[in-house]
C-alpha cells in the first residue's frame, strides 16, 4: 500500500467524520432564525438576504445545500459566500420576473408553472437529453438558464416545498485554491457515503466523484 493511499483514505475518513458532525449539528440546530445563530445552523434561502452583510459571508470555503434533512449539493467558493450564492443561487429582488433567474428562481418558476408529473418527465428527459430539455423550459417560460448545472440543480429543488430548502456555510481562512479544491473533492465524497447510509437521494453532484478516481493524485 503506498503513502499516497493511505494519506488519501486517512483524509477521506476524517472528512467523513467531520461532515457527520457538521449534518448532525445542521440537523440537531434546525433552521437560522436570527443572525447570532448563522454558523452551525441551515439558512434558508428565503431569508439569506437578511444575512449577508454578516462578516462570514465574505469569506471562501464549503457550502452545503439541502432540502428537509436531505444533503443535495456540496459546493465551493474560493472567493465569498456572497458572491457565489446570490450571482448563482438566491433570487434577486426582481424575483421570478428575472429573464435571467438564479438557480432557486428558476425552482420557483418551475414550481407555479408546472404540474408535478411534467416536473417528472423533466427530469427524466433531462438526463437523456439536456439541450432539449432546457430549450423546452426556456420556450414555455421565457426566460435564459445560463447553464444545464443550473436548470439540474433547479429541477431537484422543484421537488420541494421552498421553505424546506436550506444552505449551510463552512467558512475557512485559508485562500488556497488548491486547498479548497481538496476539501470539495472530500466533501463530496463523505456527503454521498453519508446519504448512502441514510438511504437518501444521490447527491447532485456525485457525478464529480467520478473525475478522480485515483484520489492519490491529488495530495
Amino acid at each position: 500500500m503506498s503513502l499516497s493511499y493511505s494519506l488519501s483514505t486517512f483524509l477521506q475518513n476524517h472528512c467523513d467524520e467531520m461532515f457527520d458532525i457538521w449534518i448532525q449539528e445542521l440537523n440537531n440546530n434546525g433552521l437560522c432564525k436570527h443572525e447570532r445563530e448563522l454558523f452551525l445552523h441551515k439558512i434558508p434561502y428565503m431569508a439569506a438576504s437578511a444575512y449577508k452583510i454578516d462578516p462570514l459571508f465574505k469569506q471562501p470555503g464549503i457550502y452545503l445545500w439541502g432540502c428537509d434533512d436531505i444533503p443535495r449539493y456540496i459546493g465551493k467558493t474560493e472567493r465569498s459566500f456572497k458572491k457565489r450564492l446570490f450571482n448563482r443561487y438566491i433570487p434577486r429582488k426582481c424575483g421570478t420576473t428575472c429573464k435571467s433567474p438564479t438557480q432557486c428562481g428558476i425552482s420557483e418558476i418551475l414550481r407555479d408553472y408546472y404540474e408535478s408529473s411534467q416536473l417528472n418527465v423533466f427530469r427524466t428527459t433531462f438526463e437523456k437529453n439536456k439541450k432539449m430539455t432546457k430549450e423546452q423550459i426556456e420556450k414555455d417560460l421565457t426566460i435564459t438558464i445560463r447553464s444545464y448545472e443550473r436548470l439540474y440543480g433547479a429541477l431537484d429543488f422543484s421537488q420541494f416545498e421552498k421553505e424546506n430548502i436550506w444552505f449551510a456555510i463552512l467558512p475557512f481562512e485559508d485562500t488556497n485554491k488548491k486547498f479548497i479544491d481538496i476539501f470539495e473533492t472530500l466533501f463530496i465524497h463523505s456527503a454521498q457515503n453519508y446519504n448512502d447510509k441514510k438511504r437518501y437521494p444521490e447527491l447532485l453532484n456525485k457525478g464529480k466523484m467520478d473525475i478522480d478516481k485515483d484520489e492519490s493524485s491529488i495530495f
